[in-house]
């Protein structure tokens, strides 16, 4: 199983996928719409406005920095409760 070595990495692999995600669709957002309602001209039409995207980022941010060390705090408590009860099995 191939297993990322680097943080860094691991965090440059979950960011770019969001971000993919997220651009496509945007980009799909900012057609209109005329394409994907059967190339009328009048189509669905969208707003975008830059303060809304950068609260969206701020909570996104907000989010990602509760969320990255309470899980790895929790992470690393259940792999050592679950180390402590392998070696606390008799016969090892």
């Amino acid at each position: 199983m191939f297993k990322l070595s680097n943080p860094l990495l691991e965090i440059f692999d979950v960011l770019f996928i969001m971000i993919l995600c997220f651009g496509t669709l945007l980009t799909t957002m900012l057609m209109q719409g005329s394409i994907l309602v059967g190339g009328s001209a009048n189509g669905i039409h969208y707003d975008f406005k830059v303060s809304t995207l950068l609260a969206v980022a701020a909570g996104l941010v907000a989010y990602l920095s509760y969320l990255i060390p309470r899980s790895d705090k929790e992470l690393r408590a259940i792999i050592a409760n679950m180390y402590e009860k392998q070696n606390d099995t008799p016969g090892t």
